[in-house]
């Protein structure tokens, strides 16, 4: 081999190897990348607006294909740019105001209709209703209460002060009235200031006020005893349906009105005065044999069942008499201590 071709193959690796070299050390064309830049921190409720990126010579910044190998070549450190903040571009407002209270009209069972919410009374609408009802209670004490002192007052200006001063003294009624509580009981039942020992109980009964009853019969010696009754009484009524819902002490009082289940206000007021006319002859049977006692039972017909016109009060037992037609007979004849029962 010559030594030209020898010299020729040593170099060839070595002219190899520079170009190699220097072809590294040429910095090559600049590639263009898109760089999407990702949010730090995702917000739920509204997206982020995206800004446009300034251009910078019309493209964006290309990032180095190899930056490993840049840093130690060019022996700098890149500065690293700050993370951009994803603050929403446009204000975001208030969520409207809502009743927490109430359920979301947005919910609702799938097939429904969308659920109005209702607004909750404010406190001071039940205020207002608290004060009015009170208010009304307040004026309605007011006017009876005037009442009862306007009656009083015109009944003391018919009498002179020597009959006020015998009403003072220990009463002598001539007769023992057990009425019903309501009003309906009571209607035209005066008989003079100082003639009648009245009591008022739930369903005129004897079982509620006995004492009071036996006080009439036995300590002031009233000869007569009367029940009385009226139309549409509110006990007969309770008495005749079902009154478990009641409080202890109402249906105590009304356990003692022996009466049928469902029976009708006016015959159920008519058997219970029987009950009662029976059960003071049974207690008070002394002054009953001893002809000291006469004991009746009426009836306030305000719905004329009776047929003895409307209001008025008729006269339904006697000494356990009930013929309609035996109590006229024995009632325009005045035979009160009339007892059949006895044989006289």
């Amino acid at each position: 081999m010559s030594p030209r071709l020898i010299i020729t193959c040593m170099a060839a690796p070595l002219i190899l190897a520079m170009a190699m070299a220097r072809a590294e050390d040429t910095p090559s064309a600049p590639q263009v990348q898109q760089v999407i830049k990702l949010p730090l921190k995702v917000k739920p409720v509204v997206a982020a607006p995206t800004t446009p990126m300034p251009a910078s010579s019309g493209a964006m910044q290309a990032a180095p294909a190899a930056a490993g190998k840049m840093a130690p070549a060019q022996g700098k450190s890149m500065p690293q740019a700050a993370p951009e903040a994803m603050a929403p571009g446009v204000t975001m407002g208030q969520p409207p105001a809502r009743d927490l209270s109430q359920p979301s009209p947005e919910v609702r069972a799938p097939g429904t209709k969308p659920r109005t919410a209702h607004r909750a009374k404010s406190r001071k609408t039940k205020m207002a209703h608290g004060g009015a009802k009170t208010m009304g209670e307040a004026a309605q004490v007011k006017d009876v209460v005037s009442s009862i002192l306007k009656a009083n007052s015109v009944a003391i200006s018919k009498h002179n002060p020597g009959y006020l001063a015998k009403l003072g003294d220990r009463a002598m009624p001539k007769a023992t009235v057990v009425t019903c509580s309501s009003p309906g009981g009571q209607l035209g039942m005066s008989g003079g200031d100082a003639d009648l020992f009245v009591i008022s109980n739930m369903g005129n009964q004897l079982a509620t006020s006995e004492g009071s009853v036996e006080y009439g019969v036995r300590h002031l010696h009233t000869p007569l005893l009367m029940f009385v009754s009226h139309t549409g009484c509110g006990a007969i009524k309770a008495a005749a349906g079902d009154y478990s819902n009641m409080e202890p002490s109402i249906q105590k009082e009304l356990d003692s009105i022996e009466i049928p289940k469902g029976i009708d206000a006016t015959n159920g007021a008519l058997i219970n005065i029987n009950n009662q006319v029976e059960g003071a002859i049974l207690k008070f049977s002394g002054e009953v044999e001893a002809g000291k006692l006469a004991v009746l039972g009426g009836y306030y017909d305000y719905n004329n069942d009776l047929k003895q016109g409307r209001g008025r009060l008729v006269i339904t037992n006697i000494n356990g008499e009930t013929d309609p037609a035996r109590i006229r007979e024995l009632s325009s004849s005045g035979r009160y201590f009339h007892y059949g029962f006895m044989g006289r």
